[in-house]
């Protein structure tokens, strides 16, 4: 477990400018030459469905929309998507709209604004990273709250149910881990976090009750075999914990 209970207050460390003017050149850039950097993505990952869904709209000859990315470092704000539908068609140019950004903050609410408004919806997950990346970059709770259609009270309420810290930072929890809110993570369960599914521990614990009630065990797997048994070993070690919660 954790080691002890900490607090997120509210940051209010003064809002962001005005949104980012609509000013922009629309080009078309070699995708080789394109920043994708995940710090500035609002989603927890690359919707591989998607992807191919898109890539089959251009194989039809559809013209999709052009990606948004920062004219002074190429990183892409907008149209990940889309560059990935591109790349998987061996497709080396996409178009851009090229805007100024006048420092990352403003880059990353912009990015958070176009991707709330289009495309797959955001989960519960990527709303907590977003807020977690804004109080980081000392984004205005109603920024943020602003840019990702959902209220003040709703971040809040995210904070408290969905933040933890780790290394002196905010950190969003996927549900797997969602009891750890509020404490500081150990660098096990912060290396854990980030491979955690996201579904809650007793679906996952179902399922292995599941396999071996029905007799499904794939005996002749080994990789899975070789699991069984070190969870097994885990199990043994942690009976005496595990009667006492029973109680």
């Amino acid at each position: 477990m954790g080691s002890g209970k900490v607090r997120f207050g509210t940051v209010r460390l003064g809002k962001v400018g005005d949104k980012v003017k609509e000013d922009c050149m629309i080009r078309k850039v070699k995708i080789a030459s394109l920043v994708l950097d995940y710090t500035l993505y609002p989603r927890r990952e690359v919707d591989a469905l998607q992807v191919s869904r898109m890539a089959e709209a251009l194989r039809a000859g559809r013209k999709l929309p052009p990606i948004t990315v920062d004219e002074k470092s190429k990183r892409v704000i907008d149209g990940w998507h889309r560059i990935k539908a591109h790349e998987q068609l061996k497709i080396t140019t996409i178009e851009a709209n090229l805007k100024a950004y006048k420092d990352e903050a403003e880059m990353f609410l912009d990015a958070v604004r176009l991707n709330a408004t289009h495309g797959r919806q955001l989960m519960t997950y990527d709303h907590t990273r977003c807020i977690a990346k804004a109080d980081e970059l000392n984004i205005a709770p109603e920024a943020i709250a602003d840019a990702l259609n959902i209220t003040v009270e709703r971040c809040d309420k995210l904070r408290e149910v969905r933040f933890a810290s780790y290394a002196g930072k905010p950190v969003a929890l996927k549900r797997t881990l969602g009891h750890l809110a509020g404490t500081k993570l150990t660098s096990k369960q912060a290396g854990f976090l980030s491979r955690a599914g996201g579904m809650n521990q007793l679906f996952y614990v179902n399922q292995v009750i599941g396999l071996v009630e029905s007799e499904s065990i794939d005996w002749g797997n080994t990789p899975l075999v070789m699991a069984l048994n070190r969870l097994y070993e885990l199990l043994k070690k942690r009976a005496v914990q595990i009667k006492q919660a029973v109680g």
